[in-house]
């Protein structure tokens, strides 16, 4: 079986260097070498989170988008804690998308009882009036 934390390890430097492309391309390399159903490999979904934060630092919000989009897939593996929706919905408030935002910011906050937004940027629970 796959060890993905061992594999991202690598990623650490990358995104502090700022290195988000080839980050993002060996991301998606990683990503091609899970295999199916990729919800059965452990820590897979954290693939997903990396791509995430790489294409949001890197400034490429498509590239987040495509990324978020594979998470809906993994909400029974994330205990339906409100974590995908958290990602989702900070994809889509970074992509100017605020009603898609809230949607999702608002199913997290449910989950969660609050706490995905707990060390997160104040932007997102202002967006749902939490804070």
């Amino acid at each position: 079986m796959m060890d993905v934390m061992s594999e991202l390890r690598k990623f650490g430097p990358m995104f502090k260097t700022g290195d988000f492309e080839l980050g993002l391309r060996d991301l998606a390399d990683l990503w091609s070498k899970i295999p199916t159903p990729k919800t059965a490999t452990l820590n897979a979904y954290l693939v997903i989170e990396y791509g995430v934060a790489f294409a949001l630092r890197g400034g490429l919000l498509d590239e987040a988008k495509r990324w978020a989009l594979l998470a809906p897939e993994f909400r029974e593996n994330r205990h339906e804690s409100g974590e995908v929706e958290f990602l989702m919905g900070k994809v889509a408030f970074e992509r100017g998308e605020l009603d898609a935002a809230k949607k999702y910011f608002l199913v997290a906050n449910e989950k969660s009882g609050g706490r995905m937004f707990d060390g997160e940027a104040k932007k997102y629970a202002e967006l749902i009036e939490l804070r």
